[in-house]
């Protein structure tokens, strides 16, 4: 068996090795050989992971502490490596590949584990266990988004590894009949590396407590979840504290920059309803078969809700996750951006459950012979690694597109800056990471992020939100400002006299940033009343 599991690991990082070079060939093509990443988000990153190497602390201003950062963990990694290695871009996109390789791993230990569970599969099968959960990491590798997040030096793939080694545990301690404290150890990392991981420990939390019931270990396993508390607390708590100490939120600044909270309106509601639309056209895109069977998911989980607290045990905390972050995600959080890519960490567990889908259907028309084809392994591989195969292009393609966007736009602007303005000047901008990592001027983020002011801003009647940014680009002494003109047209209407335009970068075919246009203006904060009327 150990020398099966070493050939599928082998097999599994071969291919994930593989799929770099291809994604990367098509980077080096679209970039015309110009080394990059595909967000203004993880130059981000690189100037908190530079800051904290040479600080210890969370700032973007050197000296200004912020919770400008949702990844925590990532900005520690990255400035830990770059003790090893100074090269953020090349550490960055090294650490997404390389917790990538081991998320598609630790999905197919997870489903070693559920196929070898005989609660689970209590019927015949033609296909042996290895064979399926080789088969989920097959999928997993062939997904596009994920080799597109898996090079975009971004926190996402170590989200999703923290993530499903949690998953794994937590398996493992059912089989085992006990509660142990590693899945909190481990979602206290996820959450440190993603918000989202808060819900996720939440939904461990229930599944946990209502399986000692079943093992009738209930005021031992309180008291087991108790301490994995502290444990999460302890590792995942501080930097919400620090939130809250910075901004007076104890979530991130980015929670609330993207509109983050609980509303309740039609505005709001059709919002959600739009962020689910665009969710399920994604994930119909990374592959349909999967798609489709990930939606009959929800209908045989609550079909089946006693048996998932029963027999079905080691998949319950699998089905609630799936299930319920792209519904509280519509409600709290509905931002689609970049390729959905806060949802991306469910795709290799949709695979999970999709090829456990293909079983339960398989033995409930067993002797159809319309579905005969789909009893053959070889025909099944191919069949679900056909329907990958488009968008892995697409998002291959996408990544050299992003990729060249970023570099035309914000490098390109950085580089000017560098060049042009001096480094003592205050410069205010919307999209902050790249001309910030090269210039290293100081900044004000007119969107937010490390600025939370401008958060604060946006709960006043326009005018006096508009008054407040202008005081505070003033009191600043900003001497520059970038930003995308749509994002602020109502500013610009009602200050744009104190603004001169000098150059702009505009994208021919945008595919990634926020505006096609991204104009650079010097500040005239004493120009006459009277002036440009």
């Amino acid at each position: 068996m150990k020398s099966i599991h070493s050939k599928n690991y082998i097999t599994i990082i071969s291919l994930c090795l593989i799929s770099f070079g291809i994604f990367q060939a098509f980077n080096y093509y679209f970039t015309k050989g110009v080394l990059g990443v595909p967000l203004d988000d993880s130059w981000i990153h690189f100037r908190f992971a530079e800051n904290f190497a040479k600080e210890f602390n969370f700032t973007y201003n050197p000296g200004e502490p912020t919770a400008g950062t949702t990844s925590p963990l990532w900005v520690i990694v990255s400035g830990l490596v770059s003790f090893i290695s100074p090269t953020f871009m090349l550490n960055s996109v090294v650490l997404s590949g390389l917790f990538f390789i081991l998320s598609c791993i630790f999905i197919y230990k997870i489903a070693v584990a559920v196929f070898f569970d005989s609660e689970v599969l209590d019927f015949d099968m033609e296909f042996s266990p290895l064979y399926l959960a080789l088969l989920v990491a097959l999928l997993t590798i062939m997904s596009g988004r994920l080799e597109w997040a898996a090079m975009s030096g971004m926190e996402t793939t170590m989200f999703i590894f923290f993530s499903l080694a949690g998953f794994y545990q937590h398996i493992k301690d059912i089989h085992d009949k006990k509660i142990s404290l590693a899945p909190s150890l481990l979602f206290a990392l996820s959450t440190a590396s993603r918000p989202e991981g808060l819900m996720l420990f939440g939904l461990y939390l229930f599944d946990a407590w209502t399986f000692s019931f079943h093992i009738k270990k209930v005021l031992k396993t309180t008291l087991d979840l108790a301490a994995g508390v502290i444990i999460f607390i302890f590792i995942a708590g501080g930097y919400f504290l620090f939130s809250y100490y910075t901004s007076g939120n104890i979530l991130p600044n980015t929670f609330r920059g993207q509109g983050g909270g609980f509303h309740i309106d039609a505005e709001h509601i059709l919002i959600s309803l739009e962020y689910l639309r665009i969710n399920f056209v994604l994930f119909i895109r990374d592959n349909p078969i999967t798609c489709i069977l990930y939606l009959f998911s929800f209908i045989f989980y609550f079909a089946n809700v006693k048996k998932f607290f029963s027999k079905l045990r080691s998949l319950n905390l699998i089905y609630l996750w799936v299930i319920l972050l792209p519904l509280a995600s519509s409600v709290f959080v509905p931002n689609w951006r970049h390729h959905g890519r806060y949802l991306m960490p469910l795709i290799p567990l949709i695979n999970l459950v999709s090829v456990y889908a293909i079983l339960v259907v398989l033995n409930k028309f067993k002797g159809k012979a319309s579905l005969n084809l789909l009893h053959k392994k070889n025909f099944l591989t191919a069949l679900l690694l056909f329907f990958s195969f488009a968008y892995y292009i697409v998002y291959a393609i996408a990544l050299g597109k992003n990729t060249d966007n970023i570099n035309s736009q914000q490098v390109k602007l950085a580089h000017w800056v560098k060049e042009n303005i001096s480094q003592n000047d205050v410069i205010a901008m919307n999209d902050i990471g790249a001309i910030t990592f090269v210039s290293k001027n100081r900044i004000v983020d007119m969107a937010g992020l490390v600025t939370p002011q401008i958060l604060d801003y946006r709960k006043y009647r326009l005018e006096d939100n508009l008054d407040s940014m202008l005081a505070l680009l003033k009191n600043n002494d900003v001497k520059y400002m970038i930003i995308y003109d749509h994002w602020f047209e109502p500013f610009l209407k009602r200050h744009g006299k104190y603004f001169e335009y000098l150059l702009s970068a505009k994208l021919e075919v945008n595919t990634i940033c926020g505006g096609d246009e991204m104009k650079v203006y010097k500040t005239n904060f004493y120009r006459k009343e009277n002036e440009g009327n």
